[in-house]
Formats: structure tokens, C-alpha cells, sequence
């Protein structure tokens, strides 16, 4: 049996059925319905089918419902708890009542993570998805309701034919007319996390030594400015780099010694324009570079991470102390930074890791994605959650975490490109702390 096929079985089979909870629906709603955006965070994609209850929808998550359990689940507008229990069938439930006599109501949920009486706002984590309850028939979704209190009693009655539930409107387009009725991968708009605003600026090494730099919005993706291209080569075979700040770079050279080079930029706009690298020291032979926007200055070489404290915008040798070896295991393809001492990075094999470093020996582990991320050979991050993946082939991808410290990924989601193509630099690197 095809999954699709299943949940229409599953789900009809389940939700058709009276939940016995009185009331029915004896009249029009006298007020607007609250401006509602789909109760999972922005950017997500979800699939919604009305079945044989409209206008009650079910929702499980596109592309083919992985992910649907354990979904982190927030609240469609602002509003106060009025009920939050575990049903006898309908297992773990929420309702928030909106005001103007407007409800809506959450069924089947793995948990709850509001109490009745609670005040939440747009986004406001109220749960997680679930398959709990009898009628869920053990297949994870949502089974979503809007209801209007139409008898005045504080509430609206759902989960059978003839309850106060009406026809929802997420971010202004109407769902639920009938039964039998599908919509496929209906975005979220519930983007109650300020925008990331700022510039991206990012640098990067062409094949032929020649730097390039980019500005790209934060907020919308789009470049800005640039690529504007060098005139001059680094004049060594650079390994890795890390942007200090805006007219700063340190790279590695690819050779045993590992030497590292200062860079400095005199000029980006409509000339890309350089001073004769500084060479500092020896020894640098990571493989990847990673600075956090504040002090720290991170290295990977055959799976060991090490740190350095960075102490000058334009440090010489004496600046860079430090030299803490964190730990070994850290075997990635990639290795950004999203705030201090906050790392992200990709494996070979396509999983997204994200790091908490506390010092040697210290850090907390968080597998945000176990697999499809290996295409990428560059990952940066400019801060305010934004990243960037790069693929061999020329293209630059965006995507977008609500929260990039919670270790969780079911808050991050894919952007689209900045360009499908013309991104052609052997090593890219962002300057830290520019988007928030």
C-alpha cells in the first residue's frame, strides 16, 4: 500500500468518528477570524488534506511525511490556553481560544508544552506532532481544527461532524472547503523570528589565486555586489581561510609547513585590491578555518579540533595564542562558524553537526541532519542563523535556522539559491557577525 494511500485509510478511518464532546454550530462567526499562518515554523512545508471531515484538515510534513512525528508545533496567532489534556481517544490535545469567540484545536499531539491559562504569541512552541490517541491509528499527523464559539460557552466543540469548527485561512488563503480535497506543500509563513537583517560578505579563492568577494542580503538571498575579482594572486597555494573581518583574512598555504598568511583587503567595491600577504608563523596545517566572530579562531587537521584566541584585527604571530586542543573525532567535509564558539560543519557522508565548545575536551554534539548535506564542499554562515552551502558544480544555496542554538533542526529550512551557477572559488568564507 502507497503512504499516500495509507493516511487516506488511516486517517479517514480514524477522524470520521465522534469524539463525543458536545456542541454544534448554530450560527455565523459576528467578528473576524484571527489572521492565522500554519502552526509549524517558517519556511517549513506540509502537505493538507481535508478527507471525509472537512473543514477539519490533517497535516503531515512534505515531501513524504518523514519528519511529520515529533514536528515541533507553534502557535498559528496570539492567544490564551483554554484547554490542554489528554483525551480518552483523541490522545494529547491543546486548544487556544483567540479571542472574538475564535479557537483552534490540536489532537493527536506526542506532547504538550502548554498549560491551560498560558498566554502564547505567533510562534510560541505549544508542542510536538504526534500519533497519540486511539483515532490516530498509530500514523503520525496533526489533525488541525478552527472553531467558532458559537453558544458562548468559552469554547468551540470539535472532533465530529456538526462541531463549532469552521473553514481555516492560513496566511490569507482559505482551506477546508470540502471533503476529498489535498494541498501539497503549503509553505509556512508563521516567521515570528525577526528577519535576519545585514550583509553577508563574503570572500573567496579562485583556482588561479585571484580573491573574489560578494555581498548577499541576509534577509532576502539576493547579491547585492559583487563577485568583484582581484587583479593580483595570493602568490602561494592557499588550503583554508577564515574572515577576521570585513578587510581581514588569514590563510593557510598548502604545503607541510602550514604557513598562515595575514590578508589584508584595501578595497572591495569596484576593485578587489590587496596588500602583499603577511606571512606569520608555521604549523597551521588544518585543513579548514573557522573564526567565531568574536575571539576565537577554530582549526580541524586529520580530525582534531584546536583553538586560538585572536587578540588584534590585524594580529602578527604574538596575537594568536592560545593553541587549545579541544578534541579529536571531528572528521568534516566543511566547517563554519554561526556565533561564538558555536560551530557548524558537514561530513562525507551528508550529516549537518553543529558544536557547543567549552574548552579542551568540552563540547556538546548536536546531528541536525543525517544525511543528503554531502554535496556540499563549503559551508559559512554569516550569523542570525543563515547559512550558505556551496556545490562543486557553481551554485550557492541558502537556508534558514530559526533558533541555531537549540541543537534541533526541525526549525532550519531550505531557502533556495542565491545563484544556481557562477560560484566558482576553491575555498569561500563569510565574515562572522554581520547577519542577526
Amino acid at each position: 500500500m502507497s503512504p499516500s494511500t495509507l493516511l487516506r485509510s488511516v486517517i479517514t478511518t480514524a477522524l470520521v468518528a465522534a469524539f463525543s464532546i458536545a456542541g454544534t454550530a448554530s450560527g455565523h462567526a459576528a467578528t473576524a477570524a484571527p489572521d492565522l499562518q500554519l502552526p509549524f515554523p517558517c519556511g517549513q512545508q506540509w502537505r493538507l488534506d481535508t478527507w471525509a471531515h472537512a473543514p477539519a484538515l490533517d497535516m503531515v510534513k512534505e515531501p513524504d511525511q518523514h519528519g511529520t512525528e515529533g514536528a515541533t508545533l507553534i502557535a498559528p496567532a496570539a492567544g490564551r490556553v483554554n484547554q490542554s489534556y489528554r483525551h480518552g481517544s483523541a490522545g494529547n490535545m491543546i486548544q487556544i481560544d483567540h479571542g472574538g469567540g475564535y479557537h483552534t484545536t490540536y489532537i493527536h499531539l506526542q506532547s504538550r508544552a502548554v498549560s491551560v491559562g498560558e498566554r502564547v504569541q505567533r510562534g510560541t512552541v505549544i508542542g510536538r506532532v504526534g500519533k497519540d490517541g486511539a483515532t490516530a491509528n498509530g500514523h503520525p499527523h496533526l489533525h488541525f481544527e478552527l472553531g467558532y464559539d458559537s453558544d458562548g460557552n468559552g469554547s468551540a466543540s470539535w472532533g465530529f461532524e456538526g462541531a463549532e469548527r469552521i473553514r481555516p485561512t492560513f496566511d490569507g488563503v482559505a482551506y477546508g472547503q470540502s471533503d476529498g480535497q489535498t494541498w501539497r506543500d503549503v509553505t509556512s509563513r508563521n516567521c515570528s523570528a525577526p528577519a535576519p537583517e545585514g550583509l553577508a560578505s563574503v570572500y573567496g579563492v579562485l583556482a588561479d589565486g585571484r580573491l573574489t568577494y560578494t555581498a548577499i542580503d541576509g534577509a532576502s538571498g539576493e547579491r547585492t555586489h559583487g563577485a568583484v575579482t582581484s587583479a593580483a594572486a595570493l602568490g602561494f597555494t592557499p588550503k583554508a581561510m577564515a574572515t577576521l573581518n570585513f578587510n581581514t583574512l588569514l590563510v593557510t598555504s598548502d604545503d607541510p609547513d602550514g604557513k598562515l598568511y595575514r590578508v589584508d583587503i584595501r578595497t572591495n567595491r569596484e576593485a578587489l585590491i590587496f596588500e602583499p600577504p603577511v606571512y606569520l608563523g608555521k604549523g597551521y596545517t588544518h585543513d579548514l578555518l573557522a573564526h567565531d566572530g568574536r575571539s576565537h579562531l577554530y582549526g580541524i587537521a586529520d580530525g582534531v579540533l584546536r583553538r586560538y584566541t585572536v587578540t588584534a584585527a590585524k594580529p602578527v604571530l604574538a596575537d594568536i595564542t592560545g593553541n587549545t586542543l579541544i578534541g579529536s573525532g571531528f572528521t568534516l567535509k566543511t566547517l563554519t562558524a554561526t556565533g561564538p564558539d558555536w560551530l557548524l560543519g558537514t561530513t562525507a557522508g551528508g550529516q549537518l553537526i553543529s558544536y557547543r565548545v567549552a574548552g579542551a575536551g568540552s563540547w556538546q554534539r548536536h546531528q541536525l541532519r543525517d544525511s543528503t548535506w554531502q554535496g556540499f564542499d563549503h559551508l559559512l554562515s554569516p550569523g542570525g542563523g543563515v547559512y550558505y552551502g556551496h556545490h562543486p558544480a557553481g551554485s550557492l544555496h541558502r537556508y534558514f535556522d530559526a533558533d541555531p542554538y537549540d541543537g534541533r533542526a526541525d526549525d532550519l529550512s531550505g531557502q533556495g539559491t542565491v545563484d544556481a551557477s557562477g560560484w566558482t572559488q576553491t575555498l569561500l568564507s563569510a565574515q562572522p557577525a554581520t547577519v542577526t
